[in-house]
């Protein structure tokens, strides 16, 4: 470890890890055109319409049973607006998200998910669930679940409309109160969060952006863009679930792709394995054991790093982050030129993965055109672990904005 700032360094180029190998022009540009085939079809991104106008009003004093399905949380809870669109929340509750632990039939999916609700339907009419993953949206709001991401274990209810699931089960224990359930992203949810909160005046345009457990993102687009729906109105507009993380485009290094190999689905969701929570973690360990293979590191912390594989040692992200806030993320072995080199490779991917989420912001800015009204900023509503407690990680993400 004679020389370990250039033996770092000369790693980090060899794998496709340091972010001054991505061209951030290239790369918004290559993301625009990504979405704009996927409203009209064919893309990585699949750029769902949700038939949700941005400026949809709230219903004041109008009970909602919300529910809130996440990458690692189930949620629900009782919401209501006031006329001055403050929200009261009542009966919140969570639990964990069903498959993760292990994998679950559909019925035991919507078994688990009436159990955890049933004292509250009596007390509303409609249902808003926030389902974070892939759906192509219906005409009456419902959602055709496409594909579980974030190691979630359902096979059984892809390809289904899980609203319809959800009515089906109620109606199986009797209820029969509910009207109407609308099936919504996390990203969307978050914008129309975000723009009740915020207000619209001030702003030209809301970008709703998750990076959590998983990342993924929304925008308002007209209707005479999304060429895959002929017959809807031309002059309206809609929210577009991008279904972000699933974006092929990005070049990726030999150890990423090593490290997607062994996920449950290797072929999708790319973009995502480089940016969230859910991965950056595990991410880390792979690449770590690639670089004491190689001789970065002292024998002894080698030995410790190769001595478990990441799902053996359960490295997570809030263990990178631990590390890159000057922790040392339970290694015991590691000298002082061991930590040094093992943050400067933490330094570098969540570097890029910073460096790939401004990318995709821009990218939808300039798409959209927002940001040009009267000198009215762009509102970006961002939810999620990563993005708030990942050390550094929202500062970075500013920083290749600017």
């Amino acid at each position: 470890m004679k020389d370990t700032e250039r033996n770092t360094a000369d790693f980090l180029e060899r794998h496709h890890l340091d972010v001054r190998d991505y061209d951030f022009t290239d790369n918004c540009e290559k993301f625009k055109s990504e979405m704009i085939d996927g409203l009209n079809g064919s893309s990585s991104l699949a750029m769902v319409p949700t038939y949700i106008e941005e400026g949809a009003e709230l219903p004041a004093g109008r009970p909602v049973l919300v529910l809130d399905a996440g990458g690692t949380n189930f949620r629900a809870a009782i919401v209501s607006f006031d006329a001055g669109g403050k929200a009261d929340i009542r009966k919140f509750r969570k639990t964990a998200m069903p498959g993760v632990e292990r994998e679950v039939s559909a019925a035991e999916f919507y078994t688990m998910l009436v159990d955890f609700i049933e004292d509250l339907v009596p007390e509303v009419d409609r249902i808003g669930f926030c389902f974070s993953y892939a759906m192509e949206k219906t005409p009456d709001r419902d959602g055709l679940l496409l594909k579980f991401s974030k190691e979630v274990k359902v096979p059984e209810l892809e390809g289904t409309l899980v609203g319809r699931g959800v009515l089906d089960a109620l109606a199986a224990r009797g209820y029969d109160n509910i009207r109407k359930i609308t099936m919504l992203n996390d990203t969307v949810a978050t914008l129309l969060a975000g723009k009740a909160a915020g207000g619209a005046d001030g702003y030209d345009g809301f970008i709703g952006l998750i990076i959590g457990t998983g990342i993924n993102a929304s925008y308002s687009e007209a209707n005479s863009n999304i060429g895959k729906i002929p017959d809807l109105p031309q002059n309206g507009s809609q929210i577009i679930n991008m279904e972000s993380g699933s974006y092929s485009g990005v070049a990726a290094g030999d150890l990423d792709e090593a490290f997607r190999a062994g996920t449950v689905d290797p072929g999708s969701y790319h973009f995502e394995k480089m940016i969230s929570g859910a991965y950056q973690g595990p991410l880390y360990y792979r690449i770590l054991r690639e670089a004491a293979a190689e001789g970065l590191f002292s024998e002894a912390f080698a030995a410790e790093v190769l001595g478990k594989t990441a799902s053996e040692a359960g490295f997570t992200t809030a263990e990178l982050s631990d590390l890159l806030s000057g922790g040392k993320a339970g290694f015991a072995a590691a000298d002082t030129g061991d930590l040094k080199a093992a943050v400067e490779i933490a330094g570098a991917l969540t570097d890029r993965a910073a460096f790939l989420a401004a990318v995709k912001l821009a990218a939808i800015t300039t798409k959209a055109g927002l940001g040009r009204a009267g000198g009215r900023p762009v509102c970006i509503c961002a939810d999620g672990s990563t993005f708030w407690k990942l050390t550094g990680f929202k500062e970075k993400i500013e920083k290749y904005l600017t």
